[in-house]
């Protein structure tokens, strides 16, 4: 029998996946700094539930996702803490050139300890979200109560953003913040959105297809029997709030966020088609609508047009972002094994500027930001751990016989790959509502790897 402090920590992972996103996608202080209390306290709450005996071979299936993530806490840890000359000197010698050109009294591997050490609270909480799923999120009707609060965090979004939109409404009634024609929803910036409503759709996908049948309607009267119930049935209101997803999404105006999503689906629905066995006879269906219907028919009606006009009026001469791409380069080559500090980009990136390209607070590439700041290998490290979740994904789909494990984990492959694709030209993991929604969908796609399957199969 579950212990009820054990259900309440679920419950609080429920609130957190729907809250997160809703003050400014918590890319605020005050916002980050209050996830990082409740996930502190839920953390205790399940060490109590034990008391203080963690089964850690719950954890098993998340091994490899949470101890890079726990390494990598540590390696910013070290970015922090005074270390010996010689050791900066030999690890880091432009750091140690720059402490001795300031007569400073300690030396560090990060050049920005402030940023580094909130960098490190937040990736602290990001590890202890890994752990606290991995133990909480137990059975497949966990996994399903988890998709749906995404759905439903998502579709308010969704609909806030589009209302704001579509009304015309010109300060947010919250936030106070100004404006535009275009869907932000209590986001503050269009492509974490975009990024978030692409996570999530993805997964309601993966969802859908879980509900699928298949196999074959013997009759009409099966047939009819079938669309009557999944008419009725909670499958047709996901499938509307994805609809309503895909106006929120076109309407952000968001280049690479409806790309990708685009691109994620053809690359899902080619997988599905590929490794899929027992393959549900309506998933070909499901994704062609996907593709046709939502992002062409509906997409036309709410703004793809704009979109598209936004991806052809793109150029080298409108765009600095390459131009960054190569002075971050530079900063790696400087600073390969260590990296700057976690969270120093801003304070470093200056310096290696050689004309206005406007102030950068990222790099728009999350691959090369995460390089600057942590080194190679620290990057490496994390990579590592979510191409094994990928792994984890299409090994699911393909060896599994649960149809249920197979559709949650089409679900998380698109959603990987989706994410992927996006950070190349954007920062969708700094603000902690996307982070977080990735980080359990990572988890997520380990546990369908080993979870028994529903009873119901």
């Amino acid at each position: 029998m579950l212990k009820p402090l054990e259900r309440f920590s679920f419950f609080i992972l429920l609130f957190l996946l729907f809250w997160i996103p809703i003050p400014l996608a918590s890319n605020r202080a005050w916002a980050w700094s209050l996830f990082e209390v409740i996930v502190s306290l839920q953390t205790l709450f399940i060490i109590i539930a034990y008391k203080g005996s963690i089964p850690w071979t719950i954890l098993k299936p998340v091994k490899w996702l949470l101890i890079p993530f726990g390494l990598f806490q540590i390696w910013t840890l070290l970015q922090i803490i005074s270390l010996p000359n010689l050791i900066v000197e030999w690890l880091s010698p432009n750091a140690a050139a720059i402490y001795h050109s300031i007569n400073a009294p300690h030396f560090y591997l990060s050049l920005d300890r402030e940023q580094s050490l909130i960098s490190l609270l937040k990736g602290l909480a990001y590890t202890l979200v890994i752990f606290n799923a991995g133990l909480l999120i137990t059975s497949a009707k966990r996994i399903k109560t988890v998709i749906l609060i995404l759905i439903i965090s998502a579709t308010f979004q969704a609909f806030y953003g589009s209302l704001m939109v579509l009304l015309k409404i010109n300060v947010s009634p919250i936030f106070a913040l100004p404006e535009v024609d275009i869907s932000t929803g209590s986001f503050v910036y269009k492509n974490h959105l975009a990024n978030y409503l692409m996570l999530v759709l993805t997964m309601g996908i993966g969802l859908i297809i879980t509900e699928l049948h298949s196999t074959p309607s013997r009759n009409w009267a099966v047939r009819l029997n079938r669309w009557v119930t999944a008419i009725l049935s909670v499958k047709m209101m996901i499938r509307l709030s994805l609809i309503i997803m895909v106006i929120a999404l076109v309407m952000t105006r968001s280049r690479m966020g409806n790309s990708a999503f685009f691109a994620t689906t053809v690359i899902g629905g080619f997988v599905a088609l590929t490794l899929y066995k027992n393959r549900p006879r309506a998933l070909t269906g499901l994704i062609i609508s996907i593709l046709l219907i939502d992002t062409l028919i509906v997409g036309s009606l709410f703004g793809l047009e704009k979109v598209k006009q936004r991806l052809i009026d793109t150029s080298a001469q409108q765009e600095s972002r390459d131009q960054v791409v190569i002075w971050g380069v530079d900063i790696i080559k400087d600073y390969p094994l260590t990296g700057t500090g976690a969270g120093s980009f801003y304070s470093i990136f200056p310096s290696y500027t050689q004309s206005d390209v406007g102030a950068y607070d990222h790099a728009h590439n999350e691959y090369l930001q995460f390089t600057i700041e942590s080194g190679i290998p620290a990057t490496l490290l994390l990579a590592a751990s979510i191409l094994y979740c990928l792994y984890q994904s299409i090994s699911t789909i393909r060896n599994r016989h649960s149809n249920f494990m197979k559709g949650i984990a089409l679900g998380c492959f698109m959603a990987i790959v989706g994410m992927l694709i996006h950070i190349s030209v954007d920062f969708n993991l700094q603000p902690p509502a996307n982070t977080v929604t990735f980080i359990v969908i990572l988890v997520i796609a380990c546990l369908v790897r080993v979870m028994p399957r529903v009873k119901a199969e």
